[in-house]
């Protein structure tokens, strides 16, 4: 591989796959896993929340220990979402289909990230995809940033900003749907191909939009009161807009090799909490679009290859919204011989309980959860 290689920890730590720990530059043993829980003291008790409840929109429990109102600690039950993927053995094109539908809402970040795995595995040429693929990753952060926001929105009862933000949201999905003909990107990417209408892509009134009620949340103190110093983390095995909300510069955009963006500085804050998160992610979308605005591409219809015969091993490390995406694998003969996987979910779900723990309370859970933005479909899922 080129850019990754089998041994010791190097660089920071991304997460971990079904059999590995991945870190920035190597990919290594899993080590045990030592979380500590803690004690449970007289008069407290576990409060169960979820599996399926209001204000989640997947399947997750959470067993918050509490003597009354403050959250001393939480277990997490992300396993209801489960899912024996049954992909090992299929061609690398087959799981393609596979992969991007992990989960739709992201599904440009794994097709891509999956892509690039199997590009260098295979030795296909795609530097004059580049571009192309960066546009894409921008429009879903902008999509899914926006989301995370109006969860936040909601989440406060702020009922006029979080229906701005849904119409927002569906205004780039439909953005999404006129450029590359799927408002998830399924179908869109292949091996060293992109299909695309790249010069319908206007952001200008997105923009605008965005920015006003961005505006008006950072006005309202009721609002602002609800989220500073709400679940303040700071940690360095963090990733994503949770990373540089305190102060880390991880940014794959700027350390990954897999995806070339040029000069490219990220967004950081330095509160650590829930304000931090949202002003991240809000900074984030207008660099997006400055992003976009700045890649000159050109359309392109092409037809993925339909063979892909050859053998080898390839990994790919980009960042989609939420943080690191890691991909590797493995092909023989043009089929998957191992494929390894690790979401930015699973160090975001780590950082959320560290922050919810963190002298917060009941009404706080709400905030902190969706500040993280995280993915419970992409953190369980399990190769077969």
């Amino acid at each position: 591989m080129q850019y990754y290689k089998f041994g010791e920890s190097s660089g920071r730590y991304i997460g971990r796959s079904k059999n590995y720990d991945i870190y920035a530059s190597s990919i290594a043993p899993a080590v045990e896993n030592t979380d500590q829980f803690a004690d449970k003291n007289p008069g407290e008790i576990y409060f169960n929340y979820g599996p399926s409840a209001g204000g989640l929109r997947e399947s997750v429990n959470f067993s918050l220990l509490t003597p009354g109102e403050t959250i001393r600690d939480v277990i997490i039950h992300p396993e209801y979402k489960k899912r024996d993927l049954k992909i090992l053995g299929d061609p690398v094109s087959r799981a393609l289909l596979k992969v991007e539908r992990i989960n739709g809402f992201h599904a440009a970040s794994n097709s891509i990230g999956y892509i690039l795995a199997v590009e260098e595995a295979l030795g296909i040429e795609n530097s004059e995809l580049n571009d192309m693929r960066i546009v894409e990753l921008e429009l879903e952060r902008i999509r899914s940033n926006i989301d995370v926001i109006k969860g936040m929105c909601e989440s406060a009862g702020f009922a006029v900003p979080e229906k701005q933000l849904l119409y927002l949201r569906e205004e780039v999905a439909r953005i999404i749907s006129r450029a590359f003909g799927h408002r998830y990107f399924f179908s869109v990417n292949g091996f060293g191909t992109v299909s695309g209408d790249f010069s319908t892509i206007k952001l200008n009134g997105i923009e605008k939009q965005f920015r006003d009620i961005y505006d008006g949340l950072l006005s309202s103190k009721i609002f602002l009161d609800r989220i500073q110093e709400n679940g303040i983390v700071k940690n360095e095995n963090s990733t994503g807009p949770a990373a540089r909300a305190a102060g880390f510069k991880f940014d794959a955009r700027k350390d990954s090799k897999s995806l070339d963006y040029r000069h490219f500085t990220p967004v950081t804050e330095s509160g650590g909490d829930s304000f931090s998160r949202l002003v991240v992610r809000s900074e984030e979308v207008f660099e997006a679009i400055n992003i976009i605005d700045s890649y000159g591409v050109k359309n392109i219809k092409t037809r993925t290859k339909s063979e892909l015969t050859g053998s080898g091993e390839g990994s790919a490390r980009i960042e989609s919204p939420a943080g690191d995406i890691f991909y590797y694998v493995n092909i023989e003969n043009g089929r998957l011989n191992d494929l390894q996987m690790v979401s930015p979910s699973y160090l975001n779900l780590k950082l959320f309980r560290e922050a919810l723990k963190n002298n917060n309370i009941f009404t706080d859970f709400f905030f902190v959860w969706e500040s993280f933005g995280i993915w419970i479909s992409e953190l369980e899922v399990n190769f077969i």
